[in-house]
């Protein structure tokens, strides 16, 4: 879980170093592993946490539970705010109960992190409350628009979960045996959410066991449209291409599965293949015996490390923060902290990657830069790159680092990267 908010954190930019986020917590098993997860993170993002409970005074005991949801932030070491909102007070005729609260809810989380200085409040929703959110608007009726469902970011608002599926947050909880509590809103079938969550998803769950990626699918389809991005899904022109050259009539298939959205498909093209999953298209290189033993990414937080990647030969990076007036030259590597997409990234090499040396006049491809380096071919399978969260590779070790986060004059914070055998 804590990878998977890592990725979607530094997708779409949700923390910057320095963001103070007020994170809402009911005491629920979401807004559990979204406080505990972020408390784990904080440190690698850089930013600071407080919680906000908030007693919509719905039911007899919410004011009690809101005082223990403040009490276990504050023995997790989290200042916590209880915020109480009149939902009565709210409704309007055709207004539900629910939609009633959100909206106090929302306003009321501003309104505290205004009081607190923060600039962003965190909320707990997951993958699952956006499939749920997209077949509700099927069923009352939206546009294109609307089936991008609930989004990433919106001002203020972040949503860390919004990729997490509810059975591996439980998992998380589980393992680390962490209380919740359970709303019985959330089984009441008197509300459309509970209906959907309830009935409506499992029967057709009968029909397709994956329709909730399905839906997911959909919403992240309609996403790009709703930024502009009506290209991406097929298109020779599309990133998915990128470096590559796909005969025509692979693109129209490609593209054309895209926007069938339906089941899984693999469509042979030169160097790989492309798998498009219910209407999300991904490159799969053919194997490679350089990039056999692939790795999984690893995130490295500003704070710097120690990461070891396997393989001949046996390398090691080595991320360290400094600050001061004078960057060092020398036998490091050196990158303005300021001008990087955090986290940073260590993983394997993979076929069709460029680099932008420092000093260099553009993007090259990286196996071009290994053989002008005389890198011997059976060791640069197993070099470790290190990537920033835009995909950028910074560094890979005999090479000159990248023009990425290259330090200037104002830089007061920067990453020293070494290598060692």
């Amino acid at each position: 879980m804590l990878s998977r908010m890592l990725r979607t954190i530094g997708d779409h930019g949700l923390f910057a170093r320095g963001d103070r986020a007020l994170v809402a917590i009911s005491g629920g098993p979401d807004s559990t592993a979204l406080l505990h997860g972020l408390l784990t993170l904080a440190p690698r993002l850089g930013i600071s946490l407080q919680a906000a409970c908030v007693d919509h005074g719905l039911r007899p005991e919410s004011s009690d539970e809101a005082e223990t949801v403040a009490q276990r932030c504050h023995a997790w070491g989290v200042s916590a705010t209880v915020v109480k909102v009149d939902v009565a007070r709210a409704r309007r005729r055709h207004v539900s109960v629910q939609e009633a609260a959100r909206v106090v809810r929302l306003a009321g989380l501003a309104a505290t992190a205004k009081e607190l200085d923060c600039n962003k409040v965190a909320l707990g929703h997951t993958a699952d409350d956006q499939a749920e959110t997209v077949l509700f608007r099927i069923v009352r009726g939206t546009g294109i628009f609307g089936l991008a469902g609930i989004p990433y970011q919106r001002e203020s608002l972040v949503r860390p979960l919004l990729d997490v599926r509810r059975g591996e947050l439980l998992t998380y909880l589980a393992k680390r045996k962490l209380p919740f509590i359970s709303d019985p809103s959330n089984a009441d079938r008197r509300y459309a959410r509970a209906r959907i969550r309830h009935s409506v998803l499992p029967m057709l769950e009968c029909e397709n066991p994956r329709v909730v990626e399905a839906l997911l699918a959909l919403a992240r389809e309609a996403q790009r449209w709703r930024a502009g991005e009506v290209g991406v899904g097929g298109g020779s022109g599309d990133p998915l291409w990128a470096g590559r050259s796909p005969s025509r009539r692979a693109a129209e298939t490609v593209r054309r599965l895209v926007r069938e959205g339906r089941g899984s498909h693999r469509v042979a093209v030169s160097g790989g293949e492309v798998v498009v999953c219910y209407g999300r298209a991904s490159w799969q290189a053919a194997a490679n015996p350089e990039t056999q033993g692939e790795q999984e990414l690893r995130p490295i937080s500003p704070q710097g490390g120690k990461f070891r990647l396997a393989g001949p030969p046996a390398l090691a990076i080595e991320v360290l923060t400094a600050h001061g007036t004078s960057v060092p030259v020398g036998e490091c590597a050196c990158f303005d902290v300021a001008r990087l997409t955090w986290p940073l990234w260590l993983r394997a090499r993979r076929p069709g990657d460029r680099m932008v040396p420092r000093g260099g006049r553009g993007s090259r491809k990286l196996s071009d830069l290994l053989i002008d380096a005389k890198i011997p071919r059976r060791e640069r399978g197993a070099l470790p790159l290190l990537c920033d969260a835009a995909g950028r590779i910074l560094f890979v070790p005999g090479l000159r680092p990248a023009e990425a986060g290259r330090p200037g004059e104002g830089t007061r914070e920067w990453v020293e990267v070494r290598v060692a055998r």
